[in-house]
């Protein structure tokens, strides 16, 4: 018997929760197409598929970049006062600017944290897992820099990798990121999983049992949260 209720051969006693909400909106096609088929054969593994609103979504981006721009501007602060020209011109820009965030606003998105954390508390008092797309599309080509979405958002490549991943960096929910198909060009697309905080056993064992059922073998390092 794996951590979290289920037998090494299934996923019988496992809540999978399936967002109704912020993960499946800007999302290429043949991405959301492929991850929901991998969460129809979570189901098919013996995992109850149940629908989740997940929390604070509008709040999400503010408190991810109110986090992870000054943060990353002082865990770099050294090396980019004394040798600038390491950094890519996009990197600089955003390192730079992280030394213009007030310390009150870090502050607020540290409390901003604290409500998301709480919020998603009580999504896994109905769920063990939620499952959703990583990315919202697969790699982009070196100078793209914008994407364009159907409903006419348009949305910054720095933006769009990090949003979905986001919630997980801010909570510190446990996350695994599996492959689960390909896009027509071929580039992997991938499914993470998500777990409440200290419940890293449940995620590897769902993302085990995924893996032994379709043959997939993924590599090191992609515990990504």
């Amino acid at each position: 018997m794996l951590p979290g209720g289920a037998d090494e051969d299934g996923l019988r006693d496992l809540r999978v929760g399936v967002p109704s909400t912020y993960y499946f909106e800007r999302v290429d096609p043949e991405v959301e197409g492929s991850v929901r088929a991998a969460i129809v054969r979570l189901r098919d593994l013996g995992a109850e598929l149940v629908e989740v609103t997940t929390p604070m979504d509008c709040y999400v981006h503010a408190t991810h970049w109110g986090l992870m721009v000054p943060e990353a501007t002082a865990y770099h602060e050294q090396t980019l006062r004394s040798s600038p020209q390491s950094y890519g011109p996009d990197v600089r820009v955003l390192l730079e600017a992280g030394e213009l965030v007030s310390a009150g606003d870090y502050l607020r998105a540290q409390r901003a944290r604290t409500l998301l954390r709480q919020a998603w508390a009580r999504v896994y008092e109905q769920v063990n897992v939620v499952a959703a797309p990583t990315v919202p599309m697969t790699a982009v080509p070196v100078d793209q820099h914008a994407v364009h979405w159907p409903d006419g958002t348009v949305e910054s490549v720095s933006d769009a990798y990090v949003r979905l991943s986001a919630p997980a960096n801010i909570t510190g929910m446990p996350a695994l990121t599996l492959p689960v198909g390909r896009h027509a060009a071929g580039l992997p697309i991938g499914m993470q999983l998500m777990g409440a905080p200290l419940a890293d056993a449940t995620v590897l064992r769902a993302g085990r049992a995924y893996e032994a059922a379709h043959g997939v073998r993924t590599p090191p390092g992609v515990l990504v949260s």
